[in-house]
């Protein structure tokens, strides 16, 4: 097997892999999916509950594990690099069928969902939708800890309040530009004085509406979200700084803003699934800047 060769024969034929068993030296089989979800129900720190989101969006409870791979989103992208990486089960934070709940109903006849549903089944990948109980995890939200890690804010955050970050004084232009840096995001958007000054910021990691934005607005100099729509959060941010309110907000895009988070839960999984290897794969940008038109999308099958 090599490269993007492997298919559903390999992931059959590794169904019946074998793992050295942590500290025996002795072969024991490959955990199914079920047994690594049995694990993370009691390592989240919060009551596992129904109702959600989360679930098997495509695959099976009994398929044996021989790869792990966390994903932000289950793009096509990212199910190509799991593949690539021989990982056949995917944890996404985000949908893999373009909806919140991964409806599929209204899809049934579309072709893009037929081929890529054909793809996940030819190459025997399982897909997990882990958004609820990532965001519930215990003492502190498991986006939220893999996003103020990869931004070095750690120190920083607030005793009271985990979304809170009294960072030491910069101006909203250097605290954009360290965004971009660090996240290495092309079309992030501000609005805001760009000598604004900052010392507190709060964040609200991936979609936010008016509700909490306008709140989070009155707690801190900057708002740092992934998106929002322009009629709604946008617009206020807009007549608040219109009204002389030092006052930002920081798009991010909701990918990037949020990324991060599960580069956290492969290390996360690390400490009690042993036994297989376990990857954190970011996936492409989609967008890019007319003045810096980077193509990234993998249209390879």
């Amino acid at each position: 097997m090599h490269g993007n060769t492997w298919n559903r024969r390999g992931a059959i034929a590794a169904a019946g892999a074998v793992f050295a068993a942590p500290g025996t030296g002795l072969a024991a089989p490959a955990p199914t999916v079920r047994d690594v979800l049995e694990r993370m129900r009691g390592q989240t720190g919060a009551a596992w509950f129904d109702g959600g989101v989360d679930h098997i969006v495509a695959g099976s409870a009994d398929a044996p594990v021989i790869g792990i791979a966390t994903v932000m989103m289950a793009t096509f992208d990212a199910l190509k690099s799991a593949v690539a990486h021989r990982l056949n089960f995917v944890i996404t934070h985000e949908p893999t069928f373009w909806s919140h709940p991964d409806h599929v109903e209204q899809l049934q006849d579309d072709p893009l969902y037929r081929r890529k549903l054909a793809y996940i089944g030819e190459h025997g990948l399982t897909i997990f939708h882990l958004h609820d109980h990532w965001h519930g995890k215990k003492p502190v939200d498991g986006i939220n800890v893999g996003m103020m890690r990869k931004m070095g804010w750690q120190p920083y955050m607030d005793a009271q309040n985990n979304r809170i970050f009294n960072l030491p004084p910069t101006t909203l232009t250097s605290l954009v530009d360290r965004f971009r840096r660090t996240l290495g995001d092309r079309t992030l958007r501000v609005i805001g004085d760009p000598a604004l000054a900052v010392r507190r910021v709060i964040a609200s990691w991936g979609n936010c509406s008016s509700f909490p934005g306008i709140p989070y607005l009155d707690l801190a100099d900057v708002l740092v979200i992934g998106e929002a729509q322009d009629w709604d959060l946008i617009a206020y941010a807009n007549d608040l700084v219109a009204a002389r309110r030092p006052k930002a907000l920081v798009l991010l895009g909701h990918v990037l803003s949020e990324q991060w988070g599960m580069e956290y839960c492969a290390d996360w999984l690390k400490t009690f699934v042993p036994e297989v290897p376990v990857r954190f794969l970011p996936i492409v940008q989609p967008y890019w800047n007319p003045a810096d038109p980077v193509f990234e999308i993998d249209t390879k099958i």
